[in-house]
């Protein structure tokens, strides 16, 4: 038996309680944008969960939590890329982590990957009783009601959150009041309060933590309830970073305890002035404006992106997925061509225009490019760019996708900002 559907017309709470109540068996995959989640039930309970959203990999999550630093992680890669080994087990070989802080990790990595989903308002989703867990399922064993009561209060305090965060061009700033000294032992709010500089924006702050919307929200809007940090400005972002980008969880209670919750938000005139409306959904970095004429039918975008896919143009075909994509999240055979082009772009930009062992270089100081219409995610492509990191390292330390960081790097290219140069 088969269920299929979108949480808009059956709530996550229903559908998970009809799963648990019914002690179904089988794997429940749920899709936003381009991010699945899949959970594997067994007599109603969840007893493994997976998710392909880059910044909820192991590695961005370790970084998130102040457990490796960026260059670690680089490291650990490279020798993934030869050994194909587990990267826990690699990190465990390079101590940079004990076999029981592993362990440790993982559990609450795949916590949150479950919780999370609370965080989704629309998604659509399927149930499956015939088909076969998914390979690197993380096992868990996680009663519904145990998620539901966890997931409902993750809820509640999202909505409060998204009242005071509700546009990712926040630009947030510390005030003269000194936080506790107790955020200073804890590695992952030190990092995210070092973080608030007066000029980045909640997206901005998203990416350099590597962290959750949820988590480091949920952190920010603690330190802003305790007059530790104000609002400056509401910023408007450029496109494909309109939503703020998803990533690996920062430990929620750790952070948390690290900012009591005092009175006293700060608001300044110029935050008060400005316009702040409800952003899109969490998502990986949005594509481009679409290569059509609006007129084209979806038939009609369908055949013109397989003549682009055909003509090797598969930046071009993706922007024209893309767009079908998000009227039609559910559509199987769409979502297969989108993969196709996709894969084919990678494929293609290592090949031609970023081979993986170059070394991309400002042409220019950075601080010179604030003027420039730059996203937060190519601010911070271009804050790694430090004269010895090649292509490969640059891509796998960003937490996003693997496509969309290269796009952004061609486009970077496009706009004359960054050059290639071999390794030194």
């Amino acid at each position: 038996m088969a269920l299929q559907g979108n949480l808009r017309t059956m709530p996550l709470t229903d559908l998970l309680q009809w799963l648990g109540t019914s002690r179904k068996t089988g794997t429940l995959r749920l899709q936003r944008a381009k991010v699945a989640k899949i959970l594997v039930f067994h007599e109603g309970t969840i007893t493994a969960c997976s998710s392909d959203d880059p910044p909820e990999m192991l590695g961005h999550y370790l970084v998130a939590r102040g457990k490796i630093s960026e260059e670690t992680l680089r490291l650990a890669l490279a020798r993934q890329a030869t050994s194909h080994q587990h990267l826990g087990k690699i990190l465990v070989e390079m101590n940079a982590l004990s076999v029981s802080d592993l362990t440790g990790h993982l559990t609450a990595k795949a916590e949150e990957t479950i919780y999370s989903l609370f965080d989704w308002e629309e998604a659509e989703f399927l149930f499956d009783e015939t088909a076969s867990p998914p390979p690197g399922a993380f096992a868990v064993e996680l009663r519904i009601e145990e998620v539901l009561l966890r997931g409902l209060k993750r809820y509640d305090e999202s909505r409060r959150i998204r009242a005071v965060f509700r546009d990712p061009g926040i630009v947030l700033r510390k005030t003269d009041k000194q936080p506790p000294p107790g955020i200073f032992e804890n590695r992952a709010a030190h990092s995210i309060f070092e973080l608030v500089t007066g000029d980045r924006t909640v997206a901005e702050i998203l990416l350099h933590a590597h962290g959750s919307e949820f988590l480091v929200t949920k952190f920010l809007f603690e330190l802003f309830r305790a007059g530790i940090i104000e609002i400056v400005e509401v910023r408007e972002l450029a496109e494909d970073a309109a939503a703020p980008v998803a990533a690996a969880p920062v430990a929620a209670a750790a952070v948390v305890s690290a900012a009591p919750a005092l009175q006293g938000p700060r608001v300044t005139p110029q935050a008060q002035a400005a316009p702040v409306e409800a952003p899109p959904p969490a998502s990986t970095v949005q594509a481009p404006p679409l290569r059509r004429a609006a007129a084209i039918g979806q038939a009609d975008e369908l055949d013109a992106a397989r003549a682009l896919i055909q003509r090797g143009d598969y930046e071009g075909a993706c922007d024209v997925l893309n767009g079908l994509h998000r009227s039609r999240p559910a559509d199987e055979a769409l979502s297969r061509l989108l993969a196709e082009a996709e894969a084919a772009f990678v494929e293609k930009a290592y090949r031609h225009y970023f081979p993986p062992g170059k070394v991309p270089v400002l042409k220019r100081p950075i601080e010179t490019l604030t003027g420039e219409d730059l996203s937060p995610v190519e601010f911070f492509l271009l804050s790694r760019m430090n004269g010895s990191w090649d292509v490969r390292s640059i891509v796998q330390i960003t937490p996003i996708r693997e496509v969309d960081a290269l796009r952004t790097l061609r486009r970077l290219r496009e706009k004359d900002i960054v050059e290639l140069r071999d390794p030194e």
